[in-house]
């Protein structure tokens, strides 16, 4: 089964200059909690991905205001991805994260050969053959 088979084409992207609060409304309307971060909505370049829990845990928490917060500085930029045209048998998402966080969720950001984001998978776990290692 390739990537283009499961993901969600052309997914909803957060812009890496915007606002914590505008994607905060963003999740809380499209319904999602984790979109990818890119440059600009034109080119669509893959930066890293962002979740609720990271509005929560890196900006609400630390005593960051969400409307002066940019998202590029709340984002993990170290996000799986893969091409579409990627077979899934045997391909590894690797959680490499700090010790201290442990309500990470898997993700696959798909992107074209230029990084521009093509598709999302938010449920890679839910895949046979693909396999989530944390540590």
């Amino acid at each position: 089964m390739k990537a283009s088979e499961v993901m969600v084409p052309d997914p909803h992207v957060a812009v890496a200059g915007a606002m914590a609060s505008e994607v905060a409304i963003m999740l809380k309307t499209r319904n999602i909690s984790v979109v990818p971060v890119v440059d600009d909505h034109r080119t669509r370049r893959f930066l890293g991905t962002l979740s609720d829990r990271d509005l929560v845990t890196r900006c609400l928490a630390e005593g960051k205001h969400p409307w002066h917060t940019r998202v590029d500085s709340l984002m993990r930029p170290n996000s799986p991805v893969i091409h579409p045209d990627r077979e899934l048998t045997g391909f590894e998402v690797r959680m490499d994260n700090d010790p201290n966080e442990s309500h990470l969720r898997p993700t696959i950001t798909v992107v074209d050969e230029q990084g521009k984001v093509v598709g999302f998978i938010s449920h890679p776990e839910a895949i046979p053959d693909v396999k989530i290692v944390w540590g």
